[in-house]
This record gives structure tokens, sequence and C-alpha cells, in this order.
């Protein structure tokens, strides 16, 4: 019988963000008994954000990921580009490198705002320079084979449909498409995959980008831009050469859109700034980069950011949903399309041991998603909404930020944890315990996850797939 494992762990790392995810499928008795002999018969492995301003909190919980995840990383998601957030990727990248990346497309205004967010911390880098210059070099520079870059949401961007069987095929047998495997630890064990789902994007495609084709799940090398609404699913199949069928767990990725005035405004002042007209791109990139470059110059681009962003500008940043894809509950539960029920497990010193024996835990991580203002939260909220009786655990915005957070982001029918990546008594956050009180006040728990290591957050989900 075909089992899968997930295991996700919010990582202790202090101020930052360091979340894995472990898929196994497993071939186990025909019976559904469990044993400690069964093997593996895949493992596949994600990351959303990697970074941390205590670098020997991140590296002994790298280490500890490295080990579990046999040194691979099959999928990088990163919410944004502040330095907390994706310091970690060089090491990443040596220890336990990822194939692919799933990261938000940001025009060459968007990368600017986040180059002068770093000079203004004084966190700035040659490598936050080399991204705003040329982010797709960035990426491949560093071993990514595949890049998809996520546009913001539009108002026709929906996720995934619910309304079909947990594990319903998604193939026929007429073999409509190839189907390339690696061999299995052995031959007639049934093998699985993590397959893409992308959606076309909207406008104009940059001419070193491909447009995503939502027809193909195969994964092609290549740098491409895909709209929301695009995703991972598992896939199983009982034999080799027999047909796909789609698992109930997907990973969804969604950037809420951003339409602000301020920022036409602040393009408009660092144009004038730098006697800058027309329209070509690359010759915009150069002229900026040169002002960056002089001390003098790039405290006149601070200047300007920070007249029109003196709070900071936490908007674009992608927020994730790990978990079922099936709704929870009876409506959907009969012999045609249940196959087996979900299994989950949380065992904390703080909560002491919970289960959910028959509903799949959802997991919503939101980097610094600027959540507070109706007009980013809204979209959100709708694209989320259909989750809601699935997400069990959210990853509070901006590290649990008043500036980001919304009361209505709560507003999930089964959310009992809410959980904050910092160190509180750093004041790194402002009015983190305000937030805290808030969630609190809804009947869900809080936790932070700080640089301890009893701090980490450990949710287990498994279910028979066949």
């Amino acid at each position: 019988m075909h089992h899968v494992k997930i295991t996700r762990t919010q990582h202790p790392v202090g101020h930052g963000g360091f979340h894995s995810g472990l898929i196994s499928t497993v071939e186990g008795r025909p019976d559904g008994i469990r044993s400690g002999s069964e093997r593996p018969v895949a493992n596949f492995s994600y990351v959303y954000d990697c970074g941390s301003e205590r670098s020997d909190a991140f590296n002994s919980e790298l280490s500890l990921y490295r080990a579990s995840s046999s040194g691979k990383t099959d999928v990088l998601f990163v919410s944004h580009l502040h330095a907390d957030h994706i310091n970690g990727i060089d090491r990443l990248q040596a220890m336990a490198p990822a194939r692919t990346v799933v990261v938000p497309y940001l025009d060459t205004a968007e990368r600017l705002l986040f180059v002068l967010s770093d000079f203004e911390q004084g966190t700035a880098s040659r490598s936050s320079l080399d991204y705003f210059e040329d982010p797709v070099a960035w990426w491949l520079s560093r071993g990514v084979e595949r890049v998809i870059f996520l546009q913001q949401g539009e108002p026709d961007d929906a996720p995934p449909p619910r309304d079909g069987g947990p594990d319903g095929s998604i193939d026929g047998t007429s073999g409509r498409r190839p189907i390339e495997l690696e061999d299995a630890p052995q031959k007639k064990m049934p093998a699985s995959r993590l397959a893409t789902h992308l959606r076309a994007p909207h406008g104009i495609t940059d001419e070193n980008i491909i447009r995503a084709d939502p027809t193909s799940r195969d994964e092609k090398t290549g740098v491409f831009l895909a709209a929301s609404g695009s995703y991972l699913q598992l896939e199983w199949q009982a034999s080799r050469g027999d047909q796909w069928d789609s698992a109930d767990w997907i990973l969804l990725p969604y950037v809420h859109p951003v339409i602000d005035p301020t920022r036409r405004r602040f393009w408009a002042d660092i144009k004038k700034a730098l006697g800058f007209r027309g329209n070509d791109k690359v010759k915009l990139v150069e002229r900026i980069l040169e002002n960056l470059r002089s001390v003098e110059n790039s405290k006149t681009l601070v200047d300007i950011y920070s007249r029109h962003f003196s709070g900071g500008h936490n908007a674009i940043s992608m927020s994730l949903y790990s978990g079922p894809l099936s709704r929870h509950g009876e409506e959907v539960r009969n012999a045609n399309v249940w196959s087996g029920q979900w299994g989950s497990s949380l065992e904390q010193p703080a909560y002491g041991r919970y289960f959910w024996p028959r509903n799949g835990i959802g997991w919503l991580s939101t980097g610094d998603a600027a959540l507070r203002h109706d007009k980013w939260r809204r979209p959100w909220q709708n694209f989320f909404a259909d989750f809601g009786d699935r997400i069990t655990v959210m990853t509070l915005p901006h590290h649990g930020s008043a500036n980001n957070f919304h009361p209505d982001i709560l507003k999930f029918g089964l959310l009992q944890f809410a959980l904050a990546t910092t160190v509180e008594a750093r004041n790194r956050v402002a009015r983190l315990r305000e937030t805290l009180g808030e969630v609190e006040r809804n009947g869900i728990r809080t936790r932070v996850v700080d640089d301890e290591r009893l701090t980490s957050f450990t949710v287990i989900c498994e279910r028979s797939m066949s």
C-alpha cells in the first residue's frame, strides 16, 4: 500500500525565516499496517525562505536539514528579498542545493526598493546589487536549474479547484505524454513526483524569461514567468509505466497585488534625480548602479526611498500554502473518492501532544506580506479563503509585526496556531506583544520560534494514497 508522510518544520533560527518540508512516499504492507522496515520510494524536500540574523542558529538548523533531506532541496520558495530571509541561500546551495526556485517577479522599480531598503539598514552587499542588475543570472550562477518568477495576483487568478477526489487519475491509458522516471529502489515499487502546474503569465514577458506553458507538467530547465494560481502537486503511480494519479497534497504560492500611488511617485523622483528620460531599461539599470556605487549619490537615492517609505515597504512578498487539496469534512467522504484519512500530529513541550486523526493540517506561511491594509489584504484573503477548512497553522506576517497584521487574517475556521519567527527579547519587531495578544483573544495559540532549539515547531501528516 502506498503511504505518504509529510514533515514540516519552522526552524529556530532567530529573527529570520527557515521553514522546511520533507515528503516521503513509501510502499508498505498490503494490509496497511506500518512497519519499521519500510523503504521510501521517493523523498522530496522544499524550503520556504532561507535566512537569519543569527548565523550560528541558522548553521545548526541547516546541518540538521541537510541530514534529513539527503543533501538536496527540490524546491526553494523565496517570499521576498530582505536579507534576513535570503542571506542563507548560498550556504543552502553549498550543503543541500535547490534545483528549482519559485520567487516573486519584480520589475526594475521593485528590485530597487529592496536594494535601497538594504542600504538604509546597512545590510547592502555586492550580492544585492548583482540581483538588482540581473536576477536571472543571479539565480543561475548559484546552480539553480529552473527559476519560476511568480507574478502578482490578478482579479481572475484563482487556486486549483477542490471538487475532485483526493487521489483522482489525471492521465488516461492512451499515453498522451511520455513519462520518464528514475528507477525506484526496486523496479516494481511505486514512484512519485512533484508535478508543476503553471499558469500563463499576464502581459508582456521579458525577453530573457519564457512564458509558462499551462499544458505542460514536465520539469523543463530554464527561467519561466507564471501567473498566481500556479502550484505544485504530489503525484504517484502504482507501477512503472502506469498512469499518474494526483495525490492529495499541494504547494500553493501567492503574491497579492500591490497597486500603490507612492510607488509611482517614488519612481518618478528617482528618474528625476538621475536626470533619466526614456524607457531603455538596460541603460536605466546601468545609471542606477553607477549611482549606488557612489557614497554621495547612493545617499540621495536612499533619502528618496526614506521620504516615500518611512515605515518600510513590506508589500511584495509571497505566501505559501502547504497542505491537502481536498475539502475537509464528511461532504467528500464516500467509497468513490476517499481512499484514506489524514492523520496529523504535533508534539511540542509547550503544548503536549496533539492529534488530528481525520484532518490534514494546512500550513500558511506569509513572509513579510503587507496584510494590514485592506487593498492588499483582501485579494490575499479571497485567494486563500476556500482553504479555510484546512489551514490550521499560520506563520504571522513580518515576524508578527503590528505594521503588517490585521485581525481579519485570522478568519480561517480551523486556525489553531500562529507563529512569530523572531527573538522577542530583542524588540526587533514592532509591537509584537500587541499582535500576539490579539491572536490569543481570538482563541488561537501563539508561539515565538526564536533561536532556542526547543522552540522549533514541527507538524507531521500521514495517510494512505492507494
